[in-house]
């Protein structure tokens, strides 16, 4: 248990002259271009609205709380640059999620040696996008709920105290999924099950998804993290996870998928 968040640093490690290596290279190229993109439309709404939208939001609250301002400050502050942090991250995710799951891929046979797919012809490619983006769907449909519950804890008193670690802790667990499923999803495993399997090891997944998030708010570092999450959630699924869920999707494959 003590070791998993050292694991997890040692994969950032050895991501990084892999992402550079020529055979991975061009996979930065697209996630790179999209958070260009999206990542100046976030600036530019998070700089036109968000002391309007501050504003608004301690309007609402009662005179008689008004020495406690400073604290729903930092909470509300807390939950809008989230809300600001996942829309940039579920829209960059869902342009770059077919590229991320060919990513996945490569890293791990140059890694281990096994060959996904000898041939990338059209059926895989439209088999890999549309799987792909039904799992980015599912990460969508997870995270709302859970988000919004975190939400409405922040408007209850004495709780609300805490909402801002809770949505810190809940980010690092989501930006775990979120990369290490890549690996996962390629090697057939359910999303469930993939769940179950990060949830046996919390320490692995608040680290990653720590690394992730410190990683997110370093300027130009943060425009190639995609890539090098995926490749760091790559490396953790064959050292850690691959020997209990690899046999697993081997027996998928031979069942043709009927299990």
């Amino acid at each position: 248990m003590i070791t998993h968040p050292f694991k997890a640093a040692g994969a950032f490690l050895k991501a990084f002259p892999l992402v550079l290596s020529k055979e991975l290279r061009v996979f930065i190229l697209v996630p790179l271009l999209a958070n260009f993109v999206l990542m100046g439309l976030l600036y530019m709404v998070a700089f036109s609205y968000f002391q309007s939208l501050m504003d608004s939001a301690m309007s609402y609250l009662p005179e008689w709380v008004s020495f406690l301002n400073w604290l729903f400050y930092i909470i509300f502050g807390a939950i809008i640059s989230v809300l600001l942090f996942y829309s940039f991250s579920v829209g960059v995710n869902i342009l770059a999620a077919p590229f991320m799951a060919f990513l996945a891929e490569k890293v791990e046979e140059k890694e281990t040696g096994k060959v996904f797919d000898e041939a990338l012809n059209t059926s895989v490619i439209v088999s890999i996008i549309g799987r792909s983006l039904q799992r980015e769907c599912q990460k969508i449909l997870y995270f709302l709920p859970r988000f919004v519950l975190l939400l409405l804890l922040s408007f209850i008193p004495i709780v609300n105290v805490i909402a801002p670690v809770l949505l810190l802790l809940f980010s690092a667990w989501m930006l775990s999924l979120q990369y290490m499923d890549y690996a996962f999803d390629n090697n057939k495993v359910k999303f469930h099950d993939m769940r179950m399997a990060l949830r046996a090891k919390p320490l692995l997944c608040w680290t990653f998804g720590g690394i992730v998030m410190v990683s997110l708010t370093i300027p130009f570092l943060n425009l190639f993290m995609m890539p090098i999450a995926v490749v760091a959630a790559t490396l953790l699924w064959i050292s850690v996870f691959r020997s209990q869920h690899g046999d697993y999707s081997a027996l998928l494959d031979r069942t043709n998928g009927t299990l």
